[in-house]
């Protein structure tokens, strides 16, 4: 139970400092290094901590990524791409919102790492007309994003939960599914609540020339879906593409030095950078403490009710890592002896899956959330207040799921 308190007084401080408009690269930094002198880490603990989480190459590539992801949008924005293909997007269904939602939806089909970063200045182009704050682009970009996530195999919360409970993953998805139906509806019902469509809305007037519009949607977009088609069909890391493509865009479009040395100079970030290393920081000193282990130690020998173990557990390390891998890989081995097996098995590893993805939606330790609010300077109380409906009704949607699974099975 210490170690409870200790985390909740650093989720605490995070919060304050961010309500003092804090840097939120500078804020999890210092809540880093407080959270191992809690945890008495010695001072050669923390140093390799901040070591690993300064070089290790993982963190590196992310990094270099993500600054690649800026300069790569920077470069179609130049040459006019992405406007080209936001407006023959729009000339197939010309509801600007449907483009919003749809593009970070198409990208979030694939797990890929920086994900968001890719279709935020997508949506920020096909935003423009519709007059959206920073906050509700934020919302809009990183919802539609993630709303596969409690359904997609390919996601590492559905195939490791699978491995983790033996829950097979075709029951684990038809399980699933209505989360990210309520997810689907809950983006657009309350991302676009009071955001009314251009007067341009209307469909193509024909098959041929919407055919012909989607090729031309596609073909100025080609970079971008060359980044992710090798990044998925070679499984190598996003950089290795993201670099690739940047040299060959830059060199059939002839873009001069001066002019490659201007965007740099515009979009390069290096807040971004320490951003990233901040949220690393934080992991690497919360590995090293063992507090995770310990708190679901805990809280299964404390006489919990197992369904409220299992709503709990995966909710608690999902919002104080942000990260999914780690909330299955910490609950999941700690909730499967309370898991009853037979047809509703699959029903309660779906509650404990919509409790932790929703824990980690809200968590600001979540990378795509931070990189989304930090690419639109949207403030994070509004951001928040924006992102809770959503959130809770995707897990009152599994709730009522569990509810009526559990009826039905008598």
């Amino acid at each position: 139970m210490v170690d409870v308190l200790k985390i909740g007084a650093i989720i605490a401080g995070i919060i304050v400092l961010v309500r003092l408009k804090v840097a939120l690269s500078i804020t999890l930094i210092a809540s880093a290094l407080v959270l191992g002198f809690l945890f008495q880490l010695s001072a050669f603990e923390i140093f390799d901590a901040v070591l690993r989480a300064l070089l290790s190459l993982d963190n590196l590539r992310l990094v270099i990524a993500l600054e690649l992801v800026l300069f790569f949008s920077a470069l179609l924005k130049e040459n006019g791409a992405m406007s080209r293909a936001i407006s023959a997007l729009s000339g197939v269904v010309r509801d600007a919102r449907f483009t919003v939602a749809i593009i970070p939806a198409v990208i979030g089909f694939l797990p890929v790492v920086g994900g968001a970063m890719l279709s935020a200045p997508l949506v920020a182009e096909a935003s423009d007309e519709l007059r959206l704050s920073p906050e509700r682009r934020t919302l809009l970009n990183f919802w539609f994003r993630h709303v596969w996530e409690y359904t997609l195999p390919t996601f590492p919360a559905v195939f490791l939960t699978a491995g983790i409970t033996g829950v097979p993953i075709p029951e684990l998805v038809a399980a699933g599914a209505p989360l990210t139906l309520a997810a689907i509806a809950a983006g657009v019902l309350f991302g676009f609540r009071g955001v009314y469509p251009s007067r341009r809305s209307g469909a193509a007037g024909s098959l041929p020339q919407a055919g012909k519009q989607l090729g031309q949607f596609a073909w100025n977009l080609l970079p971008f879906f060359l980044v992710i088609g090798l990044t998925v069909g070679l499984d190598v890391h996003l950089v290795y593409p993201l670099a690739m493509v940047t040299i060959g865009v830059t060199l059939l479009n002839r873009t001069p030095l001066s002019g490659l040395r201007r965007l740099a100079r515009k979009h390069l970030s290096i807040d971004l950078a320490f951003l990233i290393w901040g949220i690393m920081l934080f992991k690497e000193i919360l590995v090293a403490t063992g507090a995770m282990a310990s708190i679901a130690a805990n809280l299964s020998a404390m006489g919990i009710p197992p369904l409220a173990l299992v709503v709990l557990l995966p909710a608690l390390i999902a919002f104080i890592t942000g990260y999914t891998t780690a909330f299955v890989g910490l609950s999941f081995p700690v909730l499967v002896p309370f898991i009853p097996t037979g047809g509703l098995s699959a029903y309660y590893v779906m509650l404990g899956l919509a409790s932790g993805i929703c824990a980690h939606m809200l968590s600001p330790m979540h990378a795509c959330l931070v990189m989304t609010m930090q690419y639109y300077e949207a403030g994070m109380g509004k951001t928040y207040r924006l992102l809770f409906i959503p959130t809770a009704v995707v897990f009152l949607t599994g709730v009522c799921v569990f509810a009526a699974a559990s009826w039905l099975a008598g």
